[in-house]
């Protein structure tokens, strides 16, 4: 199996006095660029959590994926939130930078410095649009992703400050047997009608990496396609070789 990594990208950091981004490398791991992405030539890969609370099967996962994604989320929605923290607190005991981990569900006070990726559903920005939250905005260390289902939903994700979007599902997704896919089309008029970077979710797999990228996606999220696969490392090898394959 041929494990070459990503190639090392400048991390920027914000230091916690002032706005000023200095480059630096954690751990000696492959950097990337986790700030806002509006200018990232790169194509983001993210893995996502099955929210069955498979936790065992989960944290030894994420040690064998890391090198070869940008993110990992912890979805399980079902859980509360002190619990998916410790999940990542867990990854990060087993060696997964923090710096890679996305916390869905967590509000914008992330505690401390550690966890600075969270995502959002529609039901969170709606809750946070009601109350006006705008304090997001104002920690600029904070990465904020929300899911989104059609250019409605873009447009408003990226009025209120999403620094990303999950559009999806494009493909037909064995996480949602019942849902009609929505297609390249769709995905193509979304990833063209906001400035933030889409990523495309549902049904992808390394031979469909091309094609979501040709229509304007700038990632691509996977679940059981790397989870649910008897070697989820080499999984997540061949979707960054299927990456690479493209750039």
């Amino acid at each position: 199996m041929n494990t070459v990594m990503f190639e090392d990208e400048a991390h920027e950091s914000r230091k916690s006095s002032t706005s000023q981004r200095r480059n630096r490398t954690e751990r000696s791991e492959p950097t990337f660029r986790l700030e806002r992405e509006q200018d990232h030539p790169f194509f983001e890969l993210h893995v996502i959590s099955t929210n069955k609370g498979e936790q065992v099967a989960m944290l030894k996962a994420a040690k064998e994926i890391w090198p070869y994604v940008h993110y990992i989320h912890i979805r399980e929605k079902h859980l509360p939130l002190y619990e998916r923290y410790n999940w990542a607190k867990l990854m990060v005991e087993s060696g997964v930078p923090a710096s890679r981990i996305v916390i869905n569900g967590a509000k914008s006070t992330a505690p401390g410095d550690v966890f600075q990726r969270i995502h959002w559903s529609q039901a969170m920005l709606e809750r946070a649009r009601l109350t006006k939250t705008t304090e997001i905005r104002h920690n600029l260390q904070l990465r904020l992703g929300i899911s989104v289902h059609s250019l409605h939903e873009a447009t408003i994700a990226e009025e209120y400050g999403a620094d990303y979007l999950f559009f999806g599902h494009v493909y037909a997704s064995a996480s949602k047997p019942d849902s009609v896919a929505r297609g390249l089309d769709v995905l193509s008029e979304v990833c063209s009608s906001v400035k933030v970077p889409v990523i495309a979710i549902g049904g992808i797999q390394p031979d469909n990496i091309r094609a979501v990228r040709s229509a304007g996606a700038r990632g691509a999220a996977v679940i059981s396609s790397v989870l649910k696969h008897a070697n989820p490392a080499h999984a997540a090898a061949l979707l960054k070789q299927a990456v690479e394959a493209v750039k």
